[in-house]
């Protein structure tokens, strides 16, 4: 549909005031002492120097055929440090005290911090600096606790850094910190991601700002950068069946599948060059912390869910996907080569099923994707984990590694998203469990964006859906399109809008806008619906009735079984005392309000069976389709009692069908055995 353009002329940023400060990693404020003088200079702590010998072991897998595209940046040195035992002390006139410690390791280009013990009181502050940068880190609060008790402080430039703790006079108790790791960057990260003198990635990797990029820029905001435990990789927010923001997040099996690691990586979002080549990407977006929901050794990916959700200020978007294993059209994928700023690789051909294998890792035959060749870009290391997007810009798989790069663009793997749907069984071993909790069994799901608000998923015909755009600064041209039987069809500007349909059945309502020159095109399904869609069916097996509920759109159902019993099961079984005829009501109730329907069932297999056509020239059908059985045994007689025709049905079936073509016209005699239960029909054979 092509929109004509309105200028809404809209303040909105005003929008982006309402942060979610608990999702960030930091809440400002100053130190007391990066540039100014203490009493008490904190002891300085020397880590062991690290060599090159060091470095040429850690990268060494590439020389034994490990495909794999994540990438280590730091070296993980394993310390005990506390608050308890280590730094030092100092109490201020204003009853305050503050805590301090520094450390060392020579040669990093940047150090990072891993906390195996993070819990501090309400008013405290602490605070990450170093004289070599101007850059502070912090102030991180009490809001950025975690269950886990873990966290995990980004990189900072140079090979030295004090933290600074600084705690209230009166709190409810006293900091525990811990810290288990320093990551000492041998890689030049900070220049590297910094886009300066050395570029991160190769040259023919293409900066998802670029033109290549335009039809992308919804899908890039669900793609982030991953450090984890001294390495780099990438991931993607992706959607669930709720549609409501669960932070879930795609990457690899290989990349992440310990509950250690994932509770101390940090995701950065919207780490990106401003424009195509521009260099100025930042990392200042970022969630500590996550939980590991599902992941498995046989299959090369792995479900996590982020600490908390990200604020509406990082834009989010949550991807949708596809589950059908339907091979796509053509691919595309979004990732952070070798740690770079966001970067899009294109496939213009389909990919073809494969088997990946490594000298460190083989995954279960055929659940991958083979890209042949990129036309567009290609991926290395810290690309492990990006999405592999088909042609309807939804997720398919998530890469593990191959033989791409600048110089030979070919043979890249990628986690089936279909494979890793539902092979296992165990929940945590599935996506399925985690991304359709409504069981809703669907195999595609388009995206979510939180920046798109509706009030409800389901209205009833005539009732409003109240829709609203929650958007960045520097947006313009914004209109919406209600679609078919919409009042009114469309509209202009963030809203709250009103909308209501005179008609059932999905309903897709789009937002397209202008936002730094890119048009952006967002939509989301709703389902209108009413009171006519309740109805059921049923089979009987001697006294026992199975009620099968054939309704659709409804939210609950209340059944009456006619002998002075109900169930609120959606097909319960129900067995009789007595055989006889009882009267089955159903009542379904939704948004619409609520509706019955009511049939009489005979709870006796001779009234249940039926024959047709009935007289018949030849052929005629037993209709079996309402008991269930285990074996029937019949014969068909003639009116002396003499056989013509006899059988047996051993094996599940709704119909039994015969044909008494050249015999005489006249009346003849079905006996069945039903299970030890005998019952008799009249059959008329005409000519």
């Amino acid at each position: 549909m092509i929109f004509k353009l309105i200028r809404s002329g809209l303040g909105l940023s005003l929008l982006f005031l309402s942060i979610a400060v608990k999702a960030q990693i930091s809440h400002g404020g100053e130190p007391l002492f990066k540039n100014a003088k203490s009493k008490i200079e904190p002891k300085l702590v020397k880590l062991p120097k690290f060599n090159t010998i060091s470095k040429s072991a850690i990268e060494s897998d590439g020389k034994y055929g490990v495909r794999l595209k994540h990438d280590q940046y730091a070296y993980s040195f394993d310390v005990d440090y506390s608050i308890e035992k280590d730094g030092v002390w100092e109490e201020l006139n204003d009853g305050r005290k503050v805590w301090r410690f520094s450390v060392k390791s020579e040669g990093a280009y940047s150090l990072g911090l891993e906390f195996s013990e993070f819990r501090i009181p309400f008013g405290a502050q602490l605070f990450v600096y170093n004289d070599h940068s101007t850059k502070v880190l912090g102030s991180y609060t009490y809001e950025n606790n975690k269950k886990s008790g873990k966290f995990s402080i980004e990189p900072l430039k140079g090979d030295e850094l004090t933290i600074e703790y600084i705690e209230p006079s009166e709190v409810e108790f006293s900091a525990e910190l811990s810290i288990e790791t320093i990551l000492h960057d041998y890689k030049n990260i900070f220049n590297l991601l910094k886009g300066s003198n050395v570029k991160a990635s190769g040259g023919c990797n293409v900066d998802i700002s670029c033109p290549e990029g335009n039809g992308w820029q919804t899908e890039k905001r669900s793609v982030c950068h991953i450090l984890y435990n001294g390495w780099i990789a990438s991931g993607a927010l992706i959607n669930n069946t709720r549609q409501d923001g669960t932070p879930y997040l795609l990457t690899a099996y290989h990349v992440m599948h310990e509950q250690e690691v994932a509770d101390a990586a940090i995701f950065y979002f919207n780490y990106e060059n401003s424009g195509c080549g521009t260099n100025d990407g930042e990392r200042s977006q970022s969630i500590s912390g996550s939980t590991l929901r599902a992941t498995t050794s046989n299959l090369d990916f792995t479900l996590l869910e982020l600490s908390v959700q990200p604020p509406l200020s990082y834009s989010p978007y949550y991807a949708g996907w596809d589950r059908s294993g339907t091979i796509p059209v053509n691919t595309t994928c979004i990732h952070h080569p070798s740690g770079d700023v966001k970067k899009i690789s294109i496939d213009i051909n389909p990919p073809v099923s494969a088997t990946y294998s490594d000298a460190r890792y083989t995954f279960d035959e055929n659940t991958s994707w083979q890209i042949l060749d990129w036309e567009v870009g290609t991926t290395e290391g810290g690309s492990s984990g990006s999405p592999l997007f088909d042609q309807n810009h939804r997720i398919i798989g998530d890469l593990t590694g191959g033989d791409a790069n600048c110089s030979n663009s070919v043979n890249d793997y990628f986690a089936k998203f279909s494979s890793s749907w539902a092979n296992y069984s165990n929940i945590n071993q599935q996506l399925k469990h985690w991304l359709d909790p409504l069981n809703l069994g669907v195999e595609t799901l388009n995206g979510y964006d939180p920046s798109f608000k509706i009030n409800a998923s389901s209205k009833c015909v005539g009732n409003d859906f109240i829709v609203e755009a929650i958007v960045n600064e520097g947006v313009e041209n914004m209109l919406w399109d209600f679609g078919e039987g919409a009042t009114p069809s469309q509209a202009a500007g963030a809203g709250p809008h009103d909308v209501s349909y005179n008609t059932v059945g999905n309903k897709t309502i789009q937002l397209i806008y202008r936002s730094n020159g890119v048009d952006i095109e967002i939509s989301r399904d709703v389902k209108v619906i009413d009171l006519t869609k309740l109805s059921f069916d049923y089979s009987i097996q001697n006294k026992k009735l199975t009620l099968i509920n054939q309704s659709v759109d409804f939210d609950s159902f209340t059944w009456n079984l006619g002998d002075a019993n109900t169930s609120d099961e959606v097909s319960p079984s129900h067995e009789y005392l007595n055989y006889g005829e009882y009267t089955v009501s159903l009542t379904g109730t939704n948004d619409c309000g609520s509706t019955s329907v009511s049939k009489q069932i005979e709870m006796n297999y001779d009234k249940l069976l039926s024959v047709y056509p009935n007289p018949s020239v030849d052929k005629f059908t037993v209709d079996l389709s309402k008991i269930i059985y285990t074996k029937i045994s019949w014969g068909v007689y003639s009116n002396t009692g003499m056989e013509v025709k006899t059988g047996i049905v051993s094996s599940f079936s709704n119909t039994l069908e015969f044909n008494l073509k050249g015999l005489s016209a006249g009346i003849y005699i079905l006996r069945m055995n039903v299970d030890g239960e005998i019952l008799k029909r009249k059959l008329l054979l005409v000519k």
